[in-house]
């Protein structure tokens, strides 16, 4: 364990972290890790933090790595449930904010329930991604359904579920949705990127609400506005 360490800390760049995967498969590195999976699956789950960290620093448009290193790290420790939670975000996240690769995140936050049947998170996780990248929102509600069972799961997980089925698109919904993701999660990352999809929520609704007055206002002057004190007289409060 002692010389995987010291071998992965000389790592640097793409390059050497492609020398990872020269190792024929996760479950030859499980028997070579001679007990020591936990260990060596936390050492790769850093090590796939930093190279999404690297990459997402320089808004690179492709993460090849990414679910190959969550392969590993999972195969070496199936109850690491933050390499499912996380990493399934990194995945399913379009370029440069992720890999662009939401099946595989379902695939790898699915393989995460047959290991932890009991975390609610991932059922969460699950839904989320099958909401906001695949806008499959019947899978959504699913999910979300699935995961509202389990003991001890989030009461917001039967709402979202009857929203996913009764009015997926709208943005209360999505509003609801990306609230929850930034009050149910500690990373500053994925707090970040809520604060950044909740602002862009309200920026449509006031280009909406902004259309309404300007048509409201054509209709009843016959002319467009001229400046926002018109606007404003007419109703729009921006």
């Amino acid at each position: 364990s002692v010389l995987a360490a010291m071998r992965l800390d000389r790592m640097r760049g793409d390059y050497v972290v492609q020398e990872v995967l020269y190792i024929p498969s996760p479950k030859i590195l499980k028997r070579l890790s001679f007990g020591y999976s936990g260990l060596l699956a936390d050492l790769y789950w850093t090590r796939v933090v930093q190279y999404f960290g690297g990459k997402h620093h320089v808004k690179a448009m492709e993460y090849k790595l990414l679910a190959p290193l969550l392969d590993i790290t999972t195969e070496l420790d199936p109850h690491l449930r933050v390499a499912y939670q996380f990493g399934s975000v990194f995945l399913a996240q379009t370029p440069p904010e992720g890999a662009g690769e939401p099946d595989k995140a379902v695939a790898l936050v699915e393989r995460g329930i047959r290991a932890n049947p009991g975390n609610w998170k991932l059922y969460y996780n699950l839904g989320f991604i099958h909401y906001s990248e695949r806008h499959d929102y019947a899978a959504a509600a699913d999910a979300f359904e699935r995961g509202s069972h389990v003991p001890g799961a989030h009461p917001s997980l039967k709402v979202l579920a009857a929203a996913m089925s009764q009015g997926a698109g709208n943005v209360a919904t999505a509003r609801f949705l990306w609230t929850k993701i930034y009050e149910t999660t500690e990373d500053k990352t994925i707090q970040a990127n809520a604060i950044k999809r909740l602002r862009a929520l309200q920026v449509d609704e006031d280009v909406v609400n902004l259309e309404s007055v300007v048509r409201a206002y054509r209709e009843a002057s016959g002319h467009l506005p001229r400046n926002w004190v018109e606007l404003q007289a007419a109703g729009w409060r921006g």
